[in-house]
């Protein structure tokens, strides 16, 4: 019981790891406000990766005390790899689910933290190891030793939470790949053209001759993670370009069209229009809406708006 007791006192610092990884993981799923989450937050993204690091690094030399100077220099030493470290595990992150949620980072930076622990462990226990079996040799060359922490197999308190810590941290992951983050949801709206038979995203048309038609293929994906009504409103405009400025002189409305998606589901819809209006800074608008639009849609009150821009000019006949 000492021995374990001793081991856990020389590494309390990697159980007080583990203790705040489950803080923040538990503060996280409950949905606490950001003022509870901020502080143990900042230290699981800032401070633990780099402190885990430097701890493995130098794991099997003689640690210093706990004075006010080591602190400093152990804070500083830990945000500065922390710093460092994040920004490839957010690159992880992305790379497994897609985007950079919330409960992705918190789960991959656990895991790398409880990883780290853990190694921190192993390599301590082997330091104490090789200097106890150094100092009984000295008294007794006959004498071997047979037990060594983690190295000898036995089972002790400190092994147990850095154990259950990575089986949590794992399974954290993996609600993180399966369970959308709240506030993640979002929807995309997207204008293709036809070329070769394919859908594209180039190619739009550039010049058109008053009277003149064109088309364009109106697309929306619902990643909403919930079903979605939507509205779709299309117009023609003519604006008026000041600066960062823009002004709507004139619009006039294509078509309209109400429909509902599932999540995952898209929507595409062939949008022929004929350039009804002369002129240059023309632009095919489409606003996208949740529900039900205003009556006069615009940029500002729709949820998605896209456009493409083309000059209009004027037909021969309209010109002799």
């Amino acid at each position: 019981m000492n021995s374990a007791a001793d081991e856990l006192m020389a590494n309390r610092d990697l159980v007080a790891v583990g203790v705040l990884v489950a803080t923040v993981a538990a503060a996280t799923a409950a949905g606490t406000t950001s003022v509870v989450r901020l502080p143990p937050a900042f230290l699981l993204l800032l401070v633990l990766p780099g402190y885990v690091t430097a701890a493995l690094a130098y794991a099997e030399r003689e640690r210093e005390s706990w004075t006010l100077a080591a602190l400093v220099e152990r804070f500083a030493l830990s945000l500065g790899g922390s710093l460092a470290i994040l920004p490839l595990l957010a690159i992880l992150v992305y790379l497994s689910v897609g985007s950079v949620t919330t409960w992705g980072l918190v789960a991959v930076v656990s895991g790398y933290v409880l990883l780290g622990a853990a190694a921190t462990a192993v390599r301590r226990a082997r330091r104490s190891g090789d200097v106890g079996r150094r100092t009984r040799s000295v008294g007794s060359r006959a004498e071997t030793s047979t037990s060594s922490g983690w190295i000898s197999g036995r089972l002790t308190p400190l092994t147990v939470v850095l154990a259950a810590s990575i089986v949590i941290a794992v399974a954290t992951l993996g609600v993180a790949v399966t369970v959308p983050a709240h506030g993640e949801a979002t929807t995309d709206l997207h204008l293709l053209t036809e070329q070769d038979g394919r859908l594209v995203a180039n190619e739009y048309p550039d010049t058109l001759t008053e009277g003149g038609s064109a088309a364009v293929t109106v697309g929306v994906t619902n990643e909403e993670h919930r079903p979605t009504e939507y509205t779709v409103v299309t117009e023609i405009q003519r604006v008026q370009v000041d600066g960062r400025s823009v002004v709507v002189a004139d619009k006039r409305r294509v078509g309209r069209h109400t429909f509902e998606l599932a999540h995952g589901e898209s929507w595409r819809e062939r949008q022929e229009f004929q350039a009804t209006i002369a002129g240059e800074n023309i632009r095919f608008v489409t606003h996208l809406y949740r529900g039900d639009p205003p009556e006069n849609p615009t940029a500002d009150s729709a949820y998605r708006t896209t456009y493409v821009w083309f000059d209009v000019q004027p037909s021969e006949a309209a010109g002799e």
